[in-house]
């Protein structure tokens, strides 16, 4: 519920990226920071399950998935960014 209501009230509407694993969103918010373009993220866990058990004591991947979002204003520019050298 909380997150619907974060979505609503927030400037930050427009998805511009999404990110697997911790070095692929540094790497995008880095460029966006570079850039001075301001954003939000939003972590989705994906924790590996076998055999019913939970897997997070094991060492694994880093399985989270990263929303990246700028308000509508900046879509132009974070693109630019994300996808400059």
């Amino acid at each position: 519920m909380m997150d619907f209501f974060l979505t609503l009230f927030s400037k930050y509407k427009c998805l511009i990226h999404t990110a697997f694993g911790h070095e692929g969103y540094i790497h995008v918010v880095n460029k966006l920071s570079a850039h001075g373009i301001r954003f939000r993220t939003r972590i989705h866990s994906h924790a590996v399950r076998h055999l019913g058990v939970d897997m997070g004591m094991l060492p694994q991947e880093d399985h989270k998935q990263y929303d990246i979002y700028v308000a509508k204003e900046d879509e132009h520019q974070a693109h630019l960014a994300i996808h400059s050298r």
